[in-house]
């Protein structure tokens, strides 16, 4: 009967038929329902059985993981920051230390956060898929041409990318300018030359970068949560540092080249003792502190105001010449970088932490990542690639930190020594990693250009985050710069083949 139904529909719009403009539109119905009965004629082309629809259809599968994750996390997080109570934040920050204790605060509270998820992320897929649609659809009837099935991923990965507080216009006008610009002003799907979905994002982040950074990871809306944060500090009288706050592991991670190795290391004394990096040269300079002011503590048991005391007092009085104004951002620092609290790096792992919707899991994004290679849709090649490139160079910071500078680099910068392995578990490295970087169209085609067009955004990703202070995030900055490089890495490693076979030929 639906076939039926959608040969009747054809017929109507058929070559020379009244409404045969609207032919790509019933086309599109009958392809999403059925397999299409012809190849396709442009990029991306498939050596398999499938269709570009059920290619397209096999990466939105393999986002289900993180799509799932996106309504949990979003939820979860909402429920807990837009309430108001501190008992119940105290109740998460602890229960998030174990696994076991997670799952109970979750599970006690089950549905009240899937409505919550759901009235969150629901509203913005949907945007996302009908005003992509009716562009797609629009420029499909105005040129005469199929519609593409991109859209099918295209649509639900700039969804995943957007802050859950993004007004829903702005999300209208992102995905509506970005599609056009990136897309189908190159001819569309198939002939665009940079991710469209970060295209879009990029639009948003440029355009309008105040509801694209800042207090806009959690929520509905900004403004509730900040509210909701006054009050909770308010009720358990805080101290500016242990006070509730909205920052981002990321945001946690950019702070000024003025905050020190040894200013995190000595503010995490405390909690791990003589274990930090640069123990000797902090109880070197304590012991001075200590005479000189005749405090008469003890190092690793500091008291608050102590610790503020120790860190900011001026070099020659003993201290560690911090300015008061980046003492907060030195001591969530230090958490971070120790993956003490609530930045474990279970937590970060997992996905029990603020950011875009669905970025928030490496282990959603890797469950992702085994299906398209299981498949063959996706290359490993780029994904090992970026993984690598983004690892070496961000060991490579590390290394230098550690091992240049006096007293053993303790008085370099703090964000270059950050721990390399911590990169690939922050922000949205694994979730780029594994689907935007992959994009068959806006990458390259050969084995080795895709190593090296992955290395390529691992590496200006970790140049990004650790070298600029005004954007502690470089994927999607170091993607749309390797996209633009894709066709001149495949032209030249072709012609390096083409020529190391020519000298072959002649031997």
């Amino acid at each position: 009967m639906l076939r039926k139904i959608l040969d009747y529909q054809l017929s109507f719009v058929t070559k020379g038929a009244r409404f045969s403009r609207l032919h790509p539109v019933v086309q599109a119905l009958d392809t999403f329902l059925y397999e299409a009965p012809i190849n396709t004629t442009k990029a991306p082309h498939i050596r398999d059985a499938i269709d570009v629809k059920r290619w397209m259809m096999t990466v939105v599968f393999a986002l289900i993981p993180c799509i799932l994750m996106a309504f949990w996390n979003t939820g979860l997080q909402s429920y807990v920051y837009s309430s108001g109570d501190y008992k119940l934040m105290n109740e998460y920050l602890a229960s998030a230390q174990t696994f076991q204790g997670y799952f109970q605060f979750a599970s006690a509270r089950f549905w009240p956060i899937l409505k919550e998820g759901c009235l969150i992320v629901l509203p913005i897929i949907l945007i996302s898929y009908l005003v992509g649609g009716l562009i797609e659809s629009v420029y499909a009837v105005v040129r005469r041409h199929e519609i593409s099935e991109g859209f099918l991923v295209t649509g639900i990965l700039y969804a995943l990318i957007l802050p859950p507080t993004i007004p829903f216009w702005m999300l209208a006008v992102g995905v509506a300018v970005g599609n056009v610009l990136a897309k189908e002003v190159f001819g569309g799907v198939g002939m665009n030359i940079v991710n469209p979905a970060l295209a879009c994002r990029a639009f948003l982040f440029f355009t309008f970068p105040g509801r694209m950074s800042g207090d806009v990871w959690v929520g509905r809306k900004a403004s509730v949560v900040r509210e909701s944060l006054l009050k909770m500090n308010k009720d358990v009288n805080s101290s500016a540092l242990d006070g509730y706050s909205q920052g981002t592991p990321l945001s946690r991670f950019n702070v000024s080249a003025e905050i020190k190795r040894i200013h995190v290391d000595a503010l995490a004394t405390n909690d791990l003792g003589s274990v930090v990096d640069t123990f000797p040269t902090i109880q070197k300079q304590f012991e001075k502190w200590n005479a000189f002011g005749h405090h008469n503590a003890e190092l690793t048991k500091l008291n608050p105001e102590q610790m503020k005391r120790f860190v900011t007092d001026p070099l020659h009085e003993g201290g560690l010449g911090l300015s008061i104004g980046n003492y907060d951002d030195a001591y969530h620092f230090s958490g971070l970088n120790y993956g003490m609290g609530h930045h474990a790096d279970g937590n970060l792992f997992f996905g029990d932490r603020l950011g875009s919707i669905g970025e928030t899991s490496v282990i959603a994004c890797l469950l992702g990542a085994i299906y398209l290679i299981w498949t063959g849709v996706a290359s490993w090649r780029t994904m090992a690639g970026m993984a690598l490139g983004g690892l070496v160079t961000a060991s490579l910071f590390e290394w230098g930190a550690h091992y240049f500078g006096i007293d053993g680099g303790a008085w370099n910068p703090a964000i270059l020594g950050f721990p390399a392995y911590k990169h690939l578990i922050l922000g949205g490295f694994a979730f780029g990693t594994v689907f935007m970087a992959t994009d068959p169209v806006s990458s390259p085609t050969l084995k080795i250009a895709r190593w090296i067009y992955g290395a390529l955004a691992g590496v200006v990703t970790i140049v990004i985050r650790t070298i600029n202070p005004a954007y502690p995030e470089g994927v999607m900055l170091a993607i749309l710069m390797a996209n633009v490089f894709a066709p001149l890495i495949d032209r030249t490693v072709l012609n390096l083949t083409n020529s190391r076979r020519k000298r072959y030929a002649r031997i």
